[in-house]
């Protein structure tokens, strides 16, 4: 993952979007604020044409649907190809007063074989969302499960609510390149999904 470039408050305040849930709002629905990482000027890593900054917001994007249509009220960080900065990202999440923050990445090798799912966790609040992600991400990719491991991310230390960050797989691997690519954009959705059904569980017991 690469640093994002540091934008203007004017730019943040055009270019982030609040998703408002499909059903009203109440004490009993849950929030979710999403960040796809990377953007704009910073790619994150890549394959071939596929960059990780669009894949992570595809995924986002997908993401979203899914849980409005299911009743949560949804915050996404951006929704076009900007460059946000870290402190961008936690300060919008931050200021929603979200429940718990998801940010969406891809890992990246120079070897195309390693292929597996992670998740990413600072602080105590966090372990609990990041192994939830993860073991549904694994099960549901059908991806090797790499557990969970504590990350020093700016956007997770000033979270103020459960946040964690998801590695799906690699775009790297030549095995995931040959799903996102076969013209079904099925690899995508099938993360959302996965993402979905990570986020239920936790809040089954949270």
């Amino acid at each position: 993952m690469k640093k994002g470039l540091v934008v203007s408050v004017v730019l943040l305040i055009t270019t982030l979007f609040i998703f408002p849930s499909s059903t009203a709002i109440s004490a009993a629905v849950r929030s979710v604020c999403i960040d796809p990482g990377h953007g704009g000027a910073d790619i994150g890593t890549s394959n071939g044409g596929i960059t990780e900054k669009d894949l992570n917001l595809n995924v986002a994007n997908k993401l979203a649907s899914i849980l409005i249509a299911n009743g949560y009220t949804v915050y996404q960080t951006r929704t076009t190809d900007v460059t946000l900065s870290n402190r961008d990202r936690y300060t919008f999440c931050n200021g929603a007063w979200a429940d718990i923050l998801v940010s969406i990445h891809h890992n990246g090798s120079t070897n195309p074989d390693i292929d597996y799912s992670t998740a990413l966790y600072m602080k105590k609040s966090d372990v609990d969302l990041a192994r939830s992600l993860v073991n549904t991400l694994s099960g549901k990719l059908g991806t090797t499960n790499n557990g969970i491991n504590r990350f020093a991310s700016g956007v997770l230390i000033k979270a103020k609510m459960p946040a964690a960050i998801s590695e799906g797989f690699f775009l790297t691997s030549s095995y995931e390149y040959s799903l996102l690519t076969d013209g079904t954009d099925k690899r995508a959705q099938d993360e959302a999904q996965a993402l979905y059904e990570g986020i239920v569980s936790y809040f089954a017991t949270h």
